[in-house]
């Protein structure tokens, strides 16, 4: 999730001495000083992140001189010295090529010209090279030149699809009648009888492969470990019960319809892939679950397989699933 960045923010990082990571670097004020050599370190620095995972860079924290990488207090920048312009101008200048998404945000301190700059930078899709003509990576806190397969590894991020494993939970509530209005046996007939009606639910596990990459994804062999004793028919199940479930994009188009009078009979085609533009996501697995999962605090382990691409693995917490009420009464 996305920090909104503010002086609040910024002292709370100071107060909660959140050390510094993959995604979080702290600069004094003395790192924008116009000189060569600060220059090439924003660039080396900024492209760093960029070549990573992305992150921010905050110009105008001291870290603790005793523990390296803590936030100590707040050293002001002069806005009239240091412009965000004259920053920008910095990164985009030596960077090669230009870094698209970067977002520097200027955080007013005391005074009106006393600032932090936040410097966010989005994870590329390509691989940008510094000022020095070096390209760098986010390793243990600093900026570390890359290896050649991890320049190759980031260039190759814009040529296969990235599909990762997203997951849902629906809940389906309907009322049903019990007894149609008919009186109970050991009761007369004279006496008029109110329908009985139950509140029901059925409940979803839906999975779906998203796809996070840049081009299309032509085939998915989906793969995810899930607790049998979720499943509606096993409702009452004592202990674990793990097993392998399976899902790709396939489907099959209906290629012919029949009329009988009162229905009707669909005739489906033989199964085929059906690509997965980016962005968007392809429904691979639905299971009915009983009550239990909602109380569950396990987790799902999933691996992906898409077209030429390196597999992804993860893990989902089910208490992080999303959950979706429909009512389906009418």
């Amino acid at each position: 999730m996305k920090e909104n960045y503010n002086l609040e923010k910024i002292q709370e990082l100071i107060n909660n001495k959140i050390e510094e990571n993959l995604h979080l670097d702290y600069k004094a004020s003395g790192s924008l000083e116009k000189n060569e050599k600060k220059a090439n370190e924003i660039s080396k620095d900024v492209s760093a992140f960029a070549n990573s995972d992305g992150g921010v860079i905050i110009y105008g924290i001291k870290e603790d001189s005793i523990n390296k990488h803590i936030p100590e207090k707040i050293d002001p920048i002069d806005r009239n010295a240091i412009s965000k312009e004259w920053i920008e101008q910095i990164i985009q200048g030596r960077i090669s090529p230009r870094i698209q998404g970067i977002n520097i945000i200027p955080i007013t301190i005391n005074e009106p010209n006393e600032v932090v700059y936040v410097v966010e930078i989005p994870k590329s899709d390509t691989v940008h090279q510094a000022n020095d003509r070096k390209y760098y990576k986010r390793f243990n806190f600093n900026s570390e030149p890359m290896y050649d397969y991890e320049i190759k590894d980031v260039l190759n991020r814009n040529k296969f699809p990235k599909i990762e494993l997203e997951f849902e939970i629906v809940i389906n509530t309907y009322e049903v009648t019990t007894n149609n209005g008919f009186p109970h046996p050991t009761m007369s007939f004279l006496t008029p009888q109110s329908p009985e009606k139950e509140i029901k639910e059925n409940i979803f596990l839906n999975v779906y492969a998203r796809n996070n990459g840049k081009v299309l994804a032509n085939y998915i062999n989906a793969y995810f470990i899930f607790n049998k004793k979720f499943l509606s028919k096993n409702k009452g199940q004592q202990g674990d019960d793990f097993e392998e479930y399976f899902g790709d994009n396939t489907i099959r188009d209906v290629v012919d319809v029949k009329f009988t009078g009162f229905d009707t009979i669909k005739k489906y085609g033989p199964s085929r892939y059906d690509p997965i533009l980016p962005r968007l996501k392809f429904k691979v697995k639905s299971l009915s679950l009983n009550k239990e999962i909602l109380q569950s605090s396990s987790s799902i382990k999933w691996e992906v397989y898409a077209d030429n691409s390196e597999p992804i693995r993860g893990e989902t917490e089910l208490k992080e699933i999303k959950i979706i009420n429909e009512d389906i009464s009418n």
